[in-house]
C-alpha cells in the first residue's frame, strides 16, 4: 500500500516537473526567438561611451589666481566669468604704457609745433631773401647804366680838359660824379652779395625744416609702437578675466585659488551638453549593413534604459593604426586580431541624462 502510494506520489511530481518545464519553454521561446532575431538583424557591442566635445579652459597669462567663480558640476553660459587671475601686476603695465604713449604723443605735438613755426620762418626769410635781392639786382642795374653814362660823360670831358678846352672846376665836377657813380656801384654789388647770403642762409635752413619733418614721422612712429604696447597691455588685463567658450557643464576643476597659473594648462573642463554623443568601437566582422543614417538602440548602464540615436560617423582608419607602437608584422610573428571601427552615433533625445564616460551597449539596426 505504502509502495502503490509512493509511485503516486512519484508520477504527480514529475506531472508537475513536465507542465512547469512546458510553461517555461512557452514563456522562454519568444524571448529566445525575440533574442536571436535581434541579434541577427543588429550589431552590437558593449565597447561604447558617452561622449561630448569637452573645451579645456586655460589662461592666456600667467599669474595667481585671485577668485574662482564656479565649481564643478555648475552650468555656464558662453562667455560667463569663471576665474580671475591677479591683475595688479598687468594694471601697472597698463599705466607704464599709456604713460609712455602720452609722452610720446606730447613730444610729438611740440615737435610739430616747431616744424610749423620754423617753416613760417623759413618762408618768411626765404621771400624776405629774393626780394631783397631783386631789389639789390636792380638798383644794380641802374647804378651800372648810370655809371656808364657818367663813364663816358667823364672820359670826354677829361679829353677835353687835358686839351685845356673846358676849366678845371668842370672836370673836377664830372671826376666827383664818376668816383661818387663807382662807389653806388660797388655800394650796389656789395648789398647783392648780402641779400644773396641771406637766400643761401634761408636755403640752408630749409634742411632744418626737412630734419624737423623727419623727427616728426619718428616721432609719430614711436607713438604709434607705444600705442600698440599699451593695446597688448590691455588685452593682456583683459586676458585676466577666464570667461566660458561654450555652454555648458563644468566637468573638471583642476585649480584653486591661490594656485599659479600659466597659459596652457587647464584650469577647468566643460562639456557641451548640447553636443552629447556615444562613440562605439564595433568588430570588422560585424560591419557588414552598417550605414549612415542608422537607427540605433543604446542601453546606459547608469539608468537601465534605452535611448534612440542614429550613426552619423563611420571611422575611416581603425584605431590600431593610431597606436603608439604600431603593429610591425615584417617579422613573421603575427596573430589575427579582430580591429574595431569608431562609429560615432547621435543621441535623439538625452534628457541631460547622459554624461561623459557613461557605458552603454549600442545595437545598429543593420540594412
Amino acid at each position: 500500500m505504502d509502495l502503490a502510494n509512493g509511485f503516486r506520489k512519484l508520477s504527480l511530481q514529475n506531472k508537475m516537473v513536465t507542465v512547469v518545464s512546458l510553461i517555461a519553454l512557452i514563456i522562454a521561446l519568444p524571448i529566445s526567438i525575440r533574442w536571436l532575431y535581434y541579434r541577427f538583424t543588429h550589431a552590437i557591442t558593449n565597447d561604447a561611451f558617452v561622449e561630448s566635445d569637452i573645451v579645456n579652459v586655460s589662461p592666456l597669462v600667467a599669474g595667481h589666481l585671485e577668485k574662482l567663480y564656479v565649481d564643478e558640476s555648475d552650468r555656464v553660459k558662453k562667455g560667463e566669468l569663471l576665474a580671475t587671475i591677479e591683475p595688479s601686476d598687468y594694471q601697472a603695465v597698463v599705466n607704464l604704457r599709456r604713460s609712455e604713449m602720452e609722452a610720446a604723443e606730447r613730444k610729438r605735438a611740440a615737435t610739430e609745433i616747431t616744424l610749423e613755426r620754423v617753416r613760417e620762418e623759413v618762408e618768411h626769410t626765404t621771400r624776405i631773401a629774393e626780394d631783397g635781392i631783386r631789389e639789390a639786382q636792380e638798383t644794380l642795374r641802374k647804378a651800372k647804366a648810370m655809371g656808364e653814362r657818367v663813364e663816358r660823360d667823364y672820359e670826354r670831358l677829361k679829353n677835353l680838359y687835358e686839351r685845356r678846352v673846358i676849366a678845371k672846376s668842370q672836370f673836377d665836377a664830372i671826376k666827383a660824379e664818376h668816383e661818387g657813380m663807382q662807389a653806388s656801384i660797388n655800394s650796389a654789388q656789395i648789398l647783392v652779395n648780402v641779400r644773396s647770403t641771406e637766400l643761401k642762409r634761408a636755403i640752408t635752413n630749409r634742411r632744418q625744416v626737412d630734419e624737423l619733418g623727419k623727427n616728426v614721422s619718428a616721432l609719430k612712429a614711436q607713438a604709434e609702437s607705444a600705442q600698440h604696447g599699451l593695446e597688448v597691455a590691455e588685452l593682456n588685463l583683459t586676458h585676466t578675466r577666464m570667461e566660458s567658450p561654450i555652454d555648458g557643464v563644468i566637468a573638471k576643476k583642476f585649480i584653486y585659488e591661490g594656485d599659479f597659473v600659466s597659459p596652457g594648462f587647464p584650469v577647468f573642463s566643460v562639456y557641451d551638453v548640447d553636443n552629447v554623443f556615444v562613440r562605439a568601437h564595433l568588430e570588422e566582422t560585424k560591419m557588414k549593413g552598417v550605414k549612415l543614417g542608422q537607427e540605433v538602440d543604446i542601453e546606459v548602464d547608469a539608468y537601465s534604459r534605452t535611448f534612440k540615436g542614429k550613426v552619423t560617423k563611420i571611422g575611416e582608419a581603425t584605431g590600431a593604426k593610431f597606436s603608439l607602437i604600431p603593429r610591425d608584422t615584417t617579422t613573421g610573428e603575427f596573430t589575427k586580431v579582430v580591429q574595431r571601427i569608431p562609429i560615432e552615433i547621435s543621441v535623439e533625445d538625452p534628457e541631460e541624462l547622459l554624461k561623459p564616460g557613461y557605458s552603454v551597449t549600442v545595437g545598429i539596426k543593420l540594412d
